[in-house]
């Protein structure tokens, strides 16, 4: 049998031109919603994916990189795992990595409302970030459940203990408290074609309008039942950065995405 790469209607292909210039994450915020699937059966899904990236912090980054996702699913709850590594090339002459690992519960899962527990260790060499570790719960509410579109809005509260390297052998440790939430819409625009959009915004509570505020398109084409090409453009802008990066940054992502 001979597979074909899915046609992209004229909307679609202006949809993702918009959506690549007009909106906005970058590694500080992990997507949990970009990899979270809702199944209808019960047991173990999962995928495997390759990519390849270019980024802009202080210098232009090259990026290859692999995610191993896991997800099992009762009938009442869900458990994830998120896992990823990325080797990174720095204007050509240095090669570092970041990776992160995710554990989430959610409970009830389909039901309108939610709860969750999540915990999650992170490290990012490009950015200087030496350690992250975080747990926390929240809530997630659905407000949109058709066919072809989906809409979900969580918040939660969260603990978060990080460290920086600053060159020098300086070294900057945060411990906070932030407050966490993320609006995400998915739409299916053909068979083989779908489209999410999702949002983050965190803070600390005492500084609630000075935010590191996230934003990311991916869109999905199925090339067969297993095997899809993804493409996604993410924006994170951090009011007030730990190291001399600017505020706005950005990331363009596309590769192949193997799913069991």
């Amino acid at each position: 049998m001979n597979y074909q790469f899915p046609s992209v209607s004229l909307f679609t292909v202006t949809l993702l031109t918009l959506l690549l210039f007009t909106e906005i994450t970058q590694a500080q915020v992990l997507n949990v919603e970009r990899v979270r699937s809702d199944s209808d059966t019960t047991g173990w899904v999962g995928e495997l994916g390759f990519d390849f990236s270019l980024n802009k912090y202080n210098d232009r980054v090259i990026k290859t990189g692999g995610q191993a996702n896991a997800a099992y699913f009762s009938d009442l709850h869900q458990y994830l795992l998120i896992t990823q590594l990325d080797l990174v090339n720095v204007d050509g002459n240095s090669l570092i990595s970041n990776g992160y690992i995710h554990l989430r519960s959610t409970f009830l899962r389909k039901e309108k409302f939610s709860p969750e527990l999540f915990t999650q260790y992170q490290y990012n060499n490009n950015l200087g970030l030496r350690n992250r570790v975080l747990g926390g719960a929240g809530i997630r509410y659905t407000f949109l459940d058709r066919p072809n579109l989906s809409g979900r809005f969580s918040t939660g509260v969260m603990f978060e203990h990080e460290e920086w390297g600053l060159g020098d052998d300086e070294t900057v440790e945060n411990n906070l408290i932030k407050s966490t939430s993320n609006l995400v819409i998915r739409g299916q625009l053909n068979p083989q074609t779908s489209l999410t959009m999702i949002g983050y915004y965190q803070a600390r509570p005492d500084r609630f309008f000075e935010p590191r505020a996230t934003s990311e398109n991916q869109l999905n084409m199925r090339i067969t039942r297993n095997l899809t090409f993804r493409v996604s453009f993410t924006m994170t802008y951090d009011t007030e950065p730990v190291i001399d990066v600017p505020n706005l940054t950005y990331e363009l992502k596309n590769g192949l995405v193997f799913s069991l």
